[in-house]
């Protein structure tokens, strides 16, 4: 800083000496001086620029001395409460401003840190309880086969059965798991290209029609032929969630709509049903990982409970978005929102 204020000072009066001595040069002619007198008015001059270098380094000390001692004085945890000149206002209201930025920043940091904390401490313990149920019925039933208290064919295969559909559910629960831990750290092995919306949802209906046709839940789709740009696999994921969801957690004889809607600067996909509904005050933690909204029936409906979460990262992953609208009773509505970024024309 002291360098900076000498160079200042120094050229600044540096260079008004010399204008004025090539001034006084130049009006020599007028003037009519001697060899001698140029000889002692350049000599002044070189005498004059050494002074004034020599004030400089003086000044610039001085000022930058006064500055320091201002900049000690500054109480930078509370800058507003620092006794200093008043050239050091804005100074001390940009210091105000960057801390109260500072501070937030920490808070926000400090929330988000705690947030996932905790949902590392859930997500464990729910994986364990998760882990522990199906592990369980399986040890027993391989231990009372293994006893020999089953003697009736008909009941070993039961036992069999009851075996492998928990099998089954650890194998998707892991599954689950893993798609989860990819989407998160975006390590999952993905091809971005065109996808039909229509297709994969008529794909997915069909898939889950054998399950709505023996609880007559009708499945419908509406739209056309929709291109976007997008990972198919991910896209499938979450339109399969949403439907097999709007299916498990519907009424006898209910509906599941699945409609898709073009606008010139988006594309939007919905899926809608006329199930159980869910409450204002869980529909945002529906797409909690392993939050379910009917726990005393979540093992006779099935699932992992993972798979809106998986809607919630596959939709943050393709920067689209999701929208829910639902009401006890009455079913729910979820819509996904692919920006006109992502959007084509049909082929």
């Amino acid at each position: 800083m002291r360098r900076k204020i000498f160079s200042a000072i120094f050229f600044s009066a540096a260079i008004v000496w010399a204008l004025a001595t090539l001034v006084v040069i130049a009006l020599s002619g007028d003037l009519k001086l001697t060899k001698e007198a140029m000889y002692t008015i350049i000599t002044a001059s070189i005498v004059g620029i050494l002074l004034v270098a020599i004030i400089a380094v003086i000044a610039s000390k001085w000022i930058a001395d006064s500055i320091s001692k201002e900049l000690g004085r500054i109480d930078w945890d509370k800058p507003e409460d620092s006794d200093v000149n008043a050239e050091f206002s804005p100074l001390i209201e940009q210091i105000s401003k960057k801390n109260e930025q500072i501070a937030s920043q920490m808070s926000e940091l400090k929330k988000e840190h705690e947030n996932r904390d905790r949902m590392r401490r859930e997500f464990t313990a729910n994986v364990s309880h998760e882990l522990k149920t199906p592990l369980t019925s399986i040890s027993g039933f391989a231990e009372i086969i293994r006893d020999g208290l089953v003697k009736r064919e008909e009941d070993l295969n039961r036992f069999a059965g009851n075996i492998y559909d928990e099998a089954q559910r650890l194998i998707t629960l892991v599954g689950d798991i893993i798609k989860l831990s990819q989407l998160d750290e975006e390590a999952l092995p993905v091809k971005w290209e065109d996808v039909d919306l229509y297709e994969t949802c008529s794909a997915v209906l069909e898939h889950l029609r054998p399950v709505a046709n023996s609880r007559g839940i009708e499945l419908e789709l509406w739209g056309e032929s929709t291109i976007i740009y997008g990972v198919e696999q991910i896209i499938d994921e979450i339109i399969f969630n949403l439907c097999d969801n709007a299916v498990k957690y519907n009424k006898e004889n209910g509906f599941v709509k699945v409609t898709i809607d073009k606008f010139e600067d988006r594309v939007e996909v919905a899926v809608r049903d006329n199930g159980i509904g869910i409450s204002l005050e869980e529909q945002e933690r529906v797409f909690e990982r392993f939050y379910r909204v009917n726990k005393s029936h979540s093992k006779e409906i099935g699932g992992t409970g993972l798979g809106l979460s998986i809607v919630k990262h596959g939709v943050s992953f393709l920067n689209a978005e999701y929208h829910i609208e639902s009401a006890l009773g009455e079913g729910t509505r979820i819509r996904i929102v692919f920006k006109n970024k992502s959007c084509k024309n049909s082929r």
